[in-house]
């Protein structure tokens, strides 16, 4: 029993060290070196504040470093005398940090209607593309991208996906080969290191011209997309693949 009893106090103890080894941790801190840390920050924030007030930069480039300011500030500030609590220092730091939340929250404004702006600038700019206005001259609803249907797919829905022109991309589109014949279909597939694919992707393709194993897709090959479909390979497995139709 007395070994059991020893026994079970050394796994208390090391137990309670270990738990509260972080509070010790921050505990033994010297105020000094938290008054350090913490007023420097306050500093920074001062200086990355006044760069913004003074048009040199924006809210949104001092963000994220106002971020990182604010959590060390706030990291060091329960570990602070009482004589540190009631500064004037520590008065204007607080006021500072109240100040650089707004700033913050002016950066990531600043950053929405940015990305908003790019997004409007994005959607002029496609609509006014050739392959954009040829598609809607052939009556489909827009046009996307072989090697980008799950996207497309994800961003518009399937429904939609049906209504467009679906053409070959440089980024990965030009980069599908034939691999395999299930009649009707030719399955393409493409291999992560092919362009900048990154990742298997295979379709199947219903008409168009007769190809080789091997032969690259038609780069300027137009189709519809038609929805998912199982399919069984000549493996005898069957297979859940998406299947576009040539247009011409």
């Amino acid at each position: 029993m007395p070994a059991i009893t020893k026994t079970l106090r050394l796994f208390c103890a090391l137990t309670l060290g270990f738990a509260l080894t972080p509070s010790f941790a921050a505990w033994q801190e010297h105020p000094e070196n938290s008054w350090k840390y913490y007023a420097g920050n306050c500093q920074q924030v001062q200086e990355k504040m006044a760069g913004v007030q003074s048009g040199r930069t924006t809210a949104y480039e001092v963000m994220f470093a106002l971020e990182s300011n604010l959590r060390t500030m706030n990291e060091h500030r329960p570990n602070l005398t009482p004589d540190h609590s009631v500064s004037r220092e520590f008065a204007q730091c607080e006021n500072l940090a109240a100040q650089a939340e707004a700033m913050i929250a002016q950066g990531k404004a600043e950053f929405a209607a940015k990305m908003e702006r790019s997004a409007q600038e994005g959607r002029i700019a496609h609509q006014n593309s050739p392959a954009y206005q040829r598609a809607r001259s052939l009556g489909y609803s827009d046009v996307g991208d072989i090697s980008f249907l799950k996207l497309h797919e994800d961003t518009e829905g399937e429904a939609r996906l049906k209504t467009m022109l679906i053409t070959v991309d440089e980024v990965c589109g030009q980069y599908f080969r034939a691999t395999q014949y299930v009649k009707p279909y030719v399955i393409y597939t493409v291999r992560p290191s092919d362009g900048g694919c990154g990742e298997v992707k295979r379709v199947a393709i219903m008409g168009g011209r007769a190809v080789e194993k091997g032969d690259y897709i038609d780069e300027k090959g137009e189709f519809q997309y038609l929805g998912w479909k199982k399919i069984t390979a000549a493996d005898g497995f069957p297979t859940d693949i998406r299947v576009l139709k040539v247009r011409r």
